[in-house]
């Protein structure tokens, strides 16, 4: 499948999960507080760290050789081992410091749903992987849906049946499941002998890769980890409220890099190096479009959006919010061009610009946190963003050029400030509530859309990218 119909149809599937997740969210912040919540992200925050280590970048292996044409008998057979021996250790730690893992997240009893959580996790990863390396990425937006549907649905059945925050974990861990076995019901799935060479091979590259890995994951986990030392369950909750709204954000930029890197890695062995340029070219510019008008938007809009959509508990999380978006902004930049060092069998560059991203994101957030709480993450995780992206830029133009039309985002970021001013303007006619926030989205969308269509350039690309859809 092409990359732009790819890239839509996996769009498509990202905004379907922000609907259900941003409703579910809200719905269960609103039933339980705040310190509900918080006590879920943290049990995400958990699960999430220790799947890398627990994987230790073998899963993005898999999908890097199956995309190579490497034998998937062969290669699921001997990553199923590989991965076994790794993630024992770790639910092993889990049952021996159980009473401490407990009190850290704040839900009594919760070690076994950890433990069965993680070990599903790592299931789910590698089937998601298998299908992007047979190039059936744009199918893992339906299983990823499925998911999170089973999620909200079996989650608020418990909570609603008097289980707090314990059933929406527990919810969060059978979504996963169903995700897993609709990712396994699309793929032929054929299970070898191990072989040690490759073994050897998936680890080799997957050492690289775990780098990588753990730089995304304190990307998107560190911050709440440490802040849970310092701050109440409850501030945790508003904070990751905020990082969820700006996450929306990314949605574009998000199908792009999934189907983006099984792509380059094909054009990188054909050395067909123009078509990664030209892919740089386009889609870094679609980001660009998505992520400047979310950052104006939350400007002006940030406390009603919070304190409509989450509860005036969610204020809080205004500040955090502003930050955030303007984070986007760098990040959707380094998630399109980063994963391709990875693509193109330079996982040790990667390796250098992950370790890099790490160690700014870990010391600031040790630095800040203790002092300005919420506000001193985002700040970090942002700083961390920029980091991420000037490195990942600076050792990719060693393989491509990264051609980008300055013009048009410029015009982008023109267009999105004029769309701030009348959003501001319009809105101070209504009292706050969901119509007030409601005209202000929809005077937004439709001042920066046809503001941004006004560039000839611009409605050009836009027009190729849906009629490939035949939407236009």
């Amino acid at each position: 499948m092409e990359v732009r119909t790819a890239v839509l149809k996996l769009f498509s599937g990202n905004i379907a999960l922000a609907i259900i997740e941003f409703a579910a969210v809200a719905g269960f912040t609103r039933a339980m507080g705040t310190a509900a919540i918080g006590s879920f992200f943290l049990f995400q925050a958990v699960i999430g760290m220790l799947n890398i280590p627990a994987d230790l970048g073998v899963s993005k292996a898999v999908e890097k050789q199956l995309s190579a044409a490497a034998p998937m008998g062969e290669v699921l057979g001997t990553a199923l081992v590989v991965k076994t021996l790794l993630v024992l250790p770790w639910l092993a730690g889990l049952v021996a410091f159980a009473s401490y893992v407990e009190q850290y997240i704040g839900i009594p009893g919760v070690v076994p749903i950890l433990v069965a959580g993680l070990v599903i996790r790592q299931v789910r990863e590698l089937a998601l992987r298998l299908l992007a390396g047979e190039f059936q990425v744009e199918r893992n937006a339906a299983v990823k849906v499925f998911g999170k549907l089973t999620w909200v649905g079996t989650g608020a059945v418990f909570v609603v049946n008097g289980m707090g925050a314990s059933g929406l974990v527990l919810g969060f861990v059978l979504g996963d499941l169903a995700a897993a076995l609709g990712a396994m019901a699309r793929l032929d799935i054929r299970v070898g002998w191990p072989r040690p060479d490759r073994a050897r091979a998936l680890v080799g590259f997957g050492r690289y890769l775990f780098v990588g890995s753990v730089s995304g994951i304190v990307y998107e986990w560190i911050d709440v980890a440490i802040l849970r030392l310092f701050v109440p369950v409850s501030l945790v909750g508003v904070y990751e409220i905020a990082w969820r709204v700006a996450a929306v954000a990314l949605l574009l930029t998000n199908a792009i890099r999934t189907s983006l890197f099984p792509q380059i890695s094909r054009w990188h062995d054909r050395d067909q190096f123009e078509r990664i340029e030209d892919a740089f070219r386009t889609w870094v510019q679609l980001s660009l479009y998505a992520t400047i008008p979310a950052f104006a938007g939350a400007v002006v809009l940030g406390p009603d959006l919070l304190t409509t959509i989450f509860g005036s508990a969610a204020a809080a999380g205004y500040p955090v919010l502003v930050v955030f978006m303007l984070e986007k902004i760098l990040r959707s930049v380094q998630l399109v061009i980063g994963p391709a060092l990875y693509a193109m069998d330079a996982p040790q560059l990667g390796y250098r610009g992950s370790v890099v991203a790490i160690s700014v994101n870990v010391a600031l957030n040790l630095a800040l946190i203790p002092s300005f709480g919420i506000r001193g993450a985002a700040v970090a995780t942002t700083l961390s963003a920029a980091s991420a992206a000037v490195v990942s830029i600076y050792y990719v133009r060693q393989f491509v050029r990264i051609p980008l039309p300055r013009k048009r985002i410029v015009w982008s970021a023109i267009a999105a400030t004029l769309m701030a001013g009348t959003v501001a303007l319009v809105i101070r006619l209504f009292d706050p509530g969901w119509l007030r926030l409601g005209v202000g989205l929809g005077v937004g969308v439709l001042s920066y859309a046809g503001l941004l269509l006004a560039n000839s350039g611009i409605r050009i690309q836009l027009r190729q990218a849906m009629g490939s859809l035949g939407w236009a």
